[in-house]
């Protein structure tokens, strides 16, 4: 399966959720996507997000190594997890799309392999 078949196999307003999600993210430069855990991750040469849908509508955009984000960090919520943070969006007129951009600039910068792009491939 591809992310493309995960995002159109989602139903109602989650499917143009992540479409719009997935779109964005994938305007950075050298960010792949693939379905592990059967679920969109976004990396570079590291994991840097993945996009988990939530049984009562919405998603929630989890960062690999959140904790690392110190800038980011306040906006995430950690639920129970160690290492991970994540924002949710119950739909996608609640995504303030500069928020997400320096969220994920973040997580690229953690790579600390490759510089930040943004722009069409």
């Amino acid at each position: 399966m591809t992310v493309i078949d995960f995002i159109y196999n989602q139903k109602g307003a989650q499917h143009e959720l992540f479409l719009q999600l997935h779109s964005f993210i994938m305007e950075y430069e050298n960010v792949r996507a693939d379905i592990k855990y059967k679920i969109p991750f976004y990396s570079l040469t590291k994991p840097i997000c993945y996009i988990s849908p939530l049984k009562k509508g919405g998603v929630e955009v989890v960062f690999w190594n959140a904790l690392k984000m110190s800038n980011s960090l306040p906006l995430l919520d950690l639920k129970k997890r160690k290492w991970m943070a994540g924002i949710t969006y119950p739909s996608i007129e609640a995504v303030d799309f500069e928020i997400l951009d320096s969220l994920i600039r973040e997580g690229i910068a953690n790579d600390g392999t490759l510089e930040i792009k943004k722009g069409r491939k």
